[in-house]
């Protein structure tokens, strides 16, 4: 999740752990210490630009890493914390109990993190809970300043519980979108083989589901809302890239082949080809759009070149029309089930029209 969010649960769980006399600084202290496992993206290299990503909540995130994550945050903040009275094994405590809530709470999230490292490869995702949610923020921002402010440490295990709360709502909600997509697949006579539902940005209200269903991926918009009717946006479809038959002109042994295949492990196999950025391939889970097939992120590639690596980039152009069919879904102001994100002449514009019997 964000930074902050990171920060304010790493303090009121060090804080749970702590005296009454010590709220302040094991907040500071466990805040810090869950901010250092994002220090990952500091692993890259300007030779293989798909290295970042592959130690993107790799070990750092791991929970058998705790220890040494809690030994970093000490050695930074020992000098801060010995000023007011802890010691070196105090500091370590409490930098702990933040750490080791990082990895967790980033597999709340959708992108997937190796908790089991090195263990198991496993990239956990629960995906209830954007990066941003706004409502958890809150609630550990008032939770904790009241056990610091009061010197009152129930405060945080109250704040603690009405994230877990909170967190429960969201898991109903995934599960709840989980239901509508799986609904709407068999009414388009889909057979879901893999199926990914994530919330959008900010909210629990409006999810994403794409799913693959023989050779294609298919995006569904889905508000099971908190209020008013639920309703189901049926979204664009696309072939996904099959690593089993190597790209024209590419090996499959070549640098850039390797590349396509690292680039598909990591996009849990749901890759497509770009449809705006000619000679991309983008991991076809995430788009702004929760109903469209636009990758945010994804590979060039560069038949000329095969032995240099494929370069990184992200997609996230916002327009006008962009943000006004999110708050559209978003409010449920009007049935969509009828209607594709379909592309104008130009490609430059997101348009919709009708699409007959393409809905429920």
């Amino acid at each position: 999740m964000d930074p902050l969010t990171h920060a304010l649960l790493g303090g009121t769980t060090a804080v749970w752990f702590t005296s009454r006399q010590r709220l302040a600084t094991a907040a500071v202290v466990g805040g810090f210490a869950a901010l250092l496992a994002d220090l990952d993206v500091l692993i890259q290299s300007s030779q293989d630009p798909l290295l970042q990503l592959e130690y993107h909540r790799q070990f750092t995130h791991a929970l058998i890493f705790t220890p040494v994550g809690a030994l970093v945050a000490t050695a930074l903040l020992g000098w801060w914390a010995r000023g007011r009275g802890v010691t070196f094994r105090q500091t370590w405590t409490m930098a702990f109990w933040g750490y080791l809530t990082a990895g967790p709470l980033d597999a709340c999230t959708s992108y997937g993190t190796q908790l089991l490292w090195p263990f198991s490869d496993l990239r956990i995702a629960w995906s209830i809970v954007p990066v941003v949610e706004p409502v958890t923020t809150v609630l550990l921002t008032v939770f904790l300043a009241l056990a610091v402010v009061r010197h009152h440490k129930p405060w945080a295990v109250a704040g603690g519980v009405a994230m877990l709360v909170w967190f429960g709502v969201a898991w109903w909600q995934h599960q709840r979108a989980s239901d509508m997509a799986m609904a709407w697949a068999r009414q388009q006579g889909d057979r879901v083989e893999v199926l990914h539902i994530k919330p959008t940005m900010m909210n629990l209200v409006l999810w994403r589901a794409v799913y693959k269903s023989g050779p294609s991926i298919q995006c569904v918009a889905l508000r099971p809302g908190l209020w008013g009717e639920s309703r189901a946006y049926g979204g664009e479809r696309a072939l996904w890239v099959d690593p089993a038959f190597p790209l024209p002109g590419i090996p499959a042994d070549s640098v850039l082949g390797r590349d396509v295949g690292r680039f598909v492990r990591l996009s849990d196999h749901f890759v497509v080809i770009h449809p705006r950025q000619p000679g991309v391939l983008g991991d076809g889970r995430y788009a702004l759009l929760p109903h469209a097939i636009d990758p945010l992120w994804g590979i060039t590639l560069d038949p000329g070149h095969t032995d240099r690596h494929a370069p990184f980039d992200s997609f996230r152009t916002w327009r006008p029309e962009t943000l006004g069919l999110l708050v559209h879904m978003l409010l449920g102001k009007e049935d969509m089930s009828d209607f594709l994100l379909s592309r104008s002449t130009t490609g430059d514009q997101p348009t919709i029209k009708p699409l007959r019997g393409a809905g429920s």
